[in-house]
């Protein structure tokens, strides 16, 4: 496994002894470490959502307001999710330790301090919280893979076709209006044939990009296939579909290329949901579609 850089790494030391937050402070920055420091609760609140530290060192008995408090208002707060919060405390009775874990800290030490097994487990809360950033930040980035098409940057086949068919089930159940609109580039084979493959993919791209830029924010665009391309429109009835379908097409018809004397044109066919079997919502849009093309292209039907 690669090892996790935690220089850097902020820590915020909140006591209000200054010969601790002296100590701590000089025994972390040996070891590479930001440090911010705050010497009551209500700083600590202040300082935390400002820098936002990566870890939280936290004495217990304060004035005013005391370490489990603090502690329960920073778990509170959505941008302290994930932050570890360690306890610092004479107090060893067993109620305190239990009460420390129940309002959110990851850890208890108890002072008297060693340095070296305090440092020991500030590098272990900051691995595993630097470890859990980067697994979730890899599972997001799995979970955009997998239903964003790689060329386009838009949703593939197999999102939208399940996406399509949650859509359907919510608007039968709640009887709302759902329509859809299948795209095709006119005469794209051409394009490949006389331009060659990369202006094609770059063509699919600009297209996939004006689709998502035509459409309004709850439409859903994906690439369907090849050069063609599928737009799922919630609650959306038949003749606002088509007013979005006209205006995708007419932005298209009017991109300039690079190279010279290419025109590039878009032909649509739109359906509105009225039974319950998607194969029947596709393939109308579908006929449409071929409809569009044998009536000269260029056009939405």
């Amino acid at each position: 496994m690669q090892k996790i850089d935690l220089s850097n790494a902020r820590v915020l030391i909140v006591d209000d002894t200054p010969q601790n937050i002296q100590l701590l402070g000089a025994a972390l920055k040996d070891e590479g470490f930001q440090i911010n420091v705050a010497m009551n609760g209500e700083k600590a609140l202040q300082i935390a959502q400002r820098v936002l530290p990566d870890l939280i060192l936290l004495d217990i008995t304060m004035t005013e307001m005391d370490g489990f408090e603090v502690c329960g208002k920073l778990k509170k707060l959505d941008e302290m999710e994930g932050i570890p919060i360690i306890f610092l405390t004479a107090r060893n009775e067993i109620e305190d330790i239990v009460k420390g874990f129940e309002v959110g800290a990851v850890d208890y030490i108890i002072k008297p301090f060693n340095l070296t097994e305090l440092k020991a487990r500030v590098k272990t809360h900051l691995t595993l919280k630097f470890a859990l950033e980067e697994l979730k930040r890899k599972n997001q980035e799995l979970e955009r893979i997998v239903v964003i098409d790689s060329l386009t940057q838009i949703y593939n086949r197999h999102f939208i076709m399940d996406r399509l068919s949650e859509e359907m089930a919510e608007a039968l159940r709640f009887k709302q209006p759902l329509s859809i609109l299948i795209l095709d580039i006119d005469l794209f084979k051409q394009i490949n044939d006389n331009y060659g493959h990369l202006v094609g993919d770059e063509v699919l791209k600009i297209v996939a990009q004006t689709i998502r830029q035509t459409v309004r924010e709850n439409d859903i665009p994906a690439r369907y296939g090849g050069e063609e391309f599928l737009v799922v429109f919630p609650r959306t009835d038949l003749e606002q579909c088509r007013v979005v379908a006209e205006k995708i097409r007419g932005n298209i018809q009017n991109l300039k290329w690079k190279q010279p004397g290419m025109k590039l044109t878009i032909s649509g066919g739109t359906s509105q949901l009225n039974q319950n079997k998607l194969n029947v919502f596709i393939d109308q849009a579908d006929q449409l579609l071929y409809k569009a093309k044998n009536n000269g292209r260029n056009r939405i039907e």
